[in-house]
């Protein structure tokens, strides 16, 4: 059904072109008096005068068709055999044929099917079909009213269908990013807006279709994108997976590994500070000889610290999610992030959950790992 609307076009074309040469050789019929030469005219300028008229309707075929049937015709003056095995008959169905053939060998999206049923249809009518008259038409006369009859049935079929509803197709459904992007192009209802959308998320700029339903758009992250388009309480929708580069991966590594040291800083700092100042009040509370629950000492000092608590949270969120890129994405340096995560994972919780027992356990861990994240971020620095 895609193609329907523009197949119905290209028939138009053969029949309003038919209907064109027959009109020609009608008038030419009462100009020319003699028999002889009103049969000459009709045999040796039919074909060329199709083929012009063609060509003004449909240029990329019709200039194959005029080049070949002008040859014939002017090669024909001095070899006949040309003229009596009516090359130019032939020529004409098999070009048209040829076209189809062509399309297919050069694996085109548009077959144009249409050219290879009327180059079958103009060989029938030229040489297998022996009546001359259908009621008061001429054989070709009639093969023209059949054209147009089809062309236009086909045609008003394929315009609703190409206006009147959703439709929407992808060019290709993978591939692979140029760089750090690639270009998603399809066909869709003319003059519609065409919704994109990653992974299942909408992507706020939508689409147009231009008048003759294409469209196109850049995608600059890998994934499946998928366009949706509605049309008079209609939806249709296609996709595009988006394979990333070599330079994409590279780049989003370098970029993960920028936001990860980020995270691991902030973090860092805010749990050196949550750190210290918690082994400082137990050390003090040991000191004084006040009773009361370590759990409790603790719990008051995160209270007075809940931004540091807040921004460690939510800073290791980023990292949660630094790391699973890098592993998604296979990046060779993972296993050394990963000890990094893990280090800071564990310096983490044993900020926030301290390990039970004397403050100098705590103090003791404390330190260590705080010299391992300060390694760390060292080695992640150079």
């Amino acid at each position: 059904m895609e193609n329907l609307y523009y197949i119905g076009q290209d028939l138009l074309y053969f029949a309003v072109a038919l209907l064109g040469t027959q009109i020609i050789m009608w008038i030419a019929g009462k100009l020319i008096k003699d028999k002889e030469k009103k049969i000459n005219f009709k045999t040796s300028w039919y074909n060329l005068i199709f083929s012009i008229l063609f060509l003004l309707l449909y240029p990329q075929v019709g200039v194959i068709l005029t080049v070949f049937n002008l040859l014939v015709l002017l090669f024909g003056i001095r070899f006949t055999v040309l003229k009596d095995k009516k090359v130019s008959d032939w020529g004409t169905g098999i070009i048209f044929i040829l076209i189809t053939v062509l399309n297919i060998f050069n694996g085109e999206y548009d077959k144009e099917w249409e050219f290879a049923i009327v180059g079958i249809a103009w060989l029938l009518f030229r040489f297998v079909i022996q009546k001359e008259k259908f009621w008061k038409f001429s054989k070709m006369g009639f093969f023209t009213l059949l054209s147009m009859i089809i062309g236009f049935i086909v045609y008003s079929f394929g315009y609703n269908y190409e206006f009147n509803t959703a439709h929407i197709i992808t060019d290709e459904y993978e591939v692979k990013m140029d760089g750090m992007s690639a270009d998603v192009s399809g066909y869709a209802t003319p003059n519609s807006k065409v919704k994109t959308y990653l992974n299942g998320k909408e992507v706020t700029t939508a689409e147009k279709a231009d008048e003759d339903g294409y469209f196109s758009f850049e995608a600059n992250k890998p994934g499946k994108w998928a366009v949706k388009i509605t049309k008079n309480g209609e939806t249709d929708t296609d996709y595009t997976v988006v394979k990333a580069s070599k330079k994409y991966k590279e780049k989003k590594a370098d970029l993960t590994k920028v936001r990860f040291m980020d995270s691991f800083a902030v973090m860092s700092d805010s749990l050196e500070s949550l750190g210290v100042d918690e082994y400082n009040r137990w050390s003090e509370a040991d000191d004084s000889g006040q009773g009361g629950s370590v759990n409790d000492l603790i719990t008051q000092v995160q209270k007075e610290h809940k931004d540091d608590v807040l921004t460690a949270t939510s800073k290791k969120v980023g990292l949660d999610e630094s790391i699973s890129e890098l592993k998604n994405m296979n990046d060779k340096e993972y296993n050394q992030y990963s000890n990094y995560y893990n280090d800071m994972v564990t310096f983490y919780r044993t900020v926030l959950n301290p390990p039970a027992g004397y403050k100098d356990n705590f103090g003791d861990k404390f330190d260590d790992l705080r010299d391992r994240i300060n390694n760390d971020f060292d080695e992640m620095s150079r």
